[in-house]
């Protein structure tokens, strides 16, 4: 799920990259050394980013791991362990597109000193593709015929069909010479103890409590300015907010838009906040009778107010979200409008749809109200109050909602995975390419006889959708593939298999004493540059 950002455009009103605090950084020097100290709501369940798809392993992996290429904060693709992005100007993308050339940096080496090389790559792919191995995600992957490693600094790799987001792959590259014989690396110890090629190494890890890492002063972009970076794990915002107040913590990414006033008022710190790729929905299980109707999901979607919901628990830190495509992609459909609030023709749907206001308000039909309950997940206050408004705003046009919450874990393992659910509410993190086949195809409707794999949770079953998505992932010509995308968001639009809500933006609260701090929303994540954070004089 990828997103081409614009990021120099202020996308959400209020909501442009600013410096409440001014910069600081011009007028004083960086010290080298020193320790930055980062708070945390979560605790990652592994330090292996293959095998989780929480945000604290994903953060900690950038600072672990390298790829060969990442994103800088422009949403821009930069080498990493490759000398350059390939093209077809460099000669890295064949004329047909089905063969892809990384030359790779020489002199790298692992966190124990032993040489990397291409032989790496080959193997993580591999790793990936073996079933024994529950890794997270292995689209794109398995789009790859062969991998060939003529030298030690060269990888070839050769798809089967024209991928187009080939350049999302291989975020993560993993030691062959530590994971080579593993049977199931999801047992393995390299999860608590990894080795990587990134700009730290892990020195210690204290459960429910803080995860150290030291700088690797081999790093292939030069040695870190800080010494260490200790990872903070307080699961508590209020705690969370108090330690900012009394300088315990240095940096913090995400406060939530209800606590943006009280952070601004904390002395020495600076807030930052940057357009984001999290996009949070409603999702309607396809397969239930009440949903099966278009026009009841028109009719729930027009009863929605999104502005009212971003003004009042984003506190307008935020924007309306119409489609899976947010408005800063090149893949956007900027010729879909917002249809707005309309209890009126809410209403009208459902009475063309033969429902009945009852006498307490609540429409019904064959004797069944319509009644449905809406799952998300528990402990995330933002969320909970969004769920609230939800409950209000459908009452008035005549339709109840409930709200049942469910523990993190639970809902992504067991209610989405299992479609234990009539609705659920939650969010997605888009990336750089719109390629959504995983969340839209029919064969990635997770059940039994594909092994529970895939995202399209509501079950949204459409033809053409199935046919675009095949299309979008092998167009070569990038007009055509935009023209892909807008029709595949028509069609969400008016077959609303789920109801875009809004996409968030991020807020992240910096000491004024630290340097070279660049929030990037990508995949890539704010550790994207860690190597470069330092402490100033």
């Amino acid at each position: 799920m990828f997103i081409c950002l614009v990021l120099t455009a202020v996308i959400f009103a209020g909501c442009g990259k600013k410096n409440d605090s001014g910069q600081p950084q011009a007028a004083k020097q960086v010290q080298k050394g020193g320790q930055l100290v980062y708070g945390s709501l979560q605790e990652p369940n592994s330090l292996n980013p293959l095998l989780s798809d929480l945000m604290a392993t994903a953060e900690i992996g950038r600072l672990v791991f390298s790829g060969l290429l990442t994103n800088d904060e422009k949403g821009q693709w930069v080498p990493d362990l490759a000398m350059e992005v390939p093209t077809r100007q460099n000669g890295g993308v064949s004329s047909d597109g089905l063969t892809i050339t990384y030359r790779l940096r020489p002199g790298v080496t692992w966190h124990d000193g032993v040489p990397f090389s291409a032989q790496d790559v080959k193997f993580t792919w591999n790793l990936i593709m073996n079933g024994q191995n529950k890794v997270v995600i292995q689209e794109g992957y398995n789009q790859i015929a062969a991998i060939d490693t003529p030298d030690n600094q060269t990888v070839i790799i050769r798809f089967k069909e024209y991928y187009a987001p080939y350049l999302t792959l291989f975020s993560t590259i993993l030691p062959k010479h530590i994971l080579e014989g593993s049977p199931d690396i999801s047992k393995s110890s390299f999860n608590r103890n990894p080795i990587g090629t990134g700009p730290f190494k892990l020195k210690d890890w204290k459960i429910a409590e803080s995860i150290t890492f030291e700088a690797n002063s081999a790093y292939f972009l030069g040695r870190p300015t800080l010494d260490t970076i200790l990872y903070k794990i307080i699961p508590d915002t209020n705690i969370l907010i108090t330690q900012l107040k009394s300088g315990d913590i240095d940096l913090v990414n995400n406060i939530v838009p209800t606590q943006l006033d009280q952070v601004k008022a904390i002395a020495n710190v600076r807030t930052v906040i940057t357009p984001g790729m999290v996009w949070e929905h409603l999702d309607f299980n396809l397969d239930n009778s009440l949903f099966q109707d278009v026009r009841v999901r028109q009719a729930i979607q027009l009863a929605i107010d999104r502005p009212a919901i971003v003004s009042a628990a984003l506190r307008n830190v935020g924007g309306v979200a119409l489609t899976d495509q947010p408005p800063f992609s090149w893949a956007y459909n900027s010729s879909i409008k917002a249809a707005g609030r309309d209890i009126n023709g809410a209403r009208e749907l459902l009475t063309q749809a033969g429902w009945v206001p009852g006498a307490d308000g609540i429409f019904a039909k064959d004797g069944r109200k319509l009644a449905f309950t809406l799952v998300t997940t528990s402990g995330n206050k933002m969320r909970e109050a969004v769920a609230q408004q939800l409950v209000q705003q459908m009452k008035e046009a005549g339709i109840f909602l409930q709200v049942q919450y469910a523990d993190v874990p639970g809902f992504f393992a067991d209610v989405l995975k299992n479609r234990r659910f009539e609705a659920a509410m939650y969010a997605w993190v888009a990336g750089i390419d719109p390629e959504n086949s995983r969340l839209w195809h029919s064969k990635a409707i997770p059940g039994r006889s594909n092994g529970y794999d895939g995202q399209n949770y509501g079950g949204w079953r459409n033809p053409e959708i199935d046919k675009l998505t095949e299309m979008g992932k092998m167009t070569v010509d990038t007009e055509q593939r935009q023209q892909i995308y807008f029709r595949i968001q028509e069609i969400m639009v008016q077959e609303v298999p789920v109801v875009p809500l809004y996409y968030r933006a991020t807020i992240d609260v910096v000491k004024n004493n630290i340097a070279n701090y660049r929030p990037n929303p990508t995949p890539a994540g704010n550790f994207w540059n860690a190597w470069q954070w330092g402490l100033m004089k």
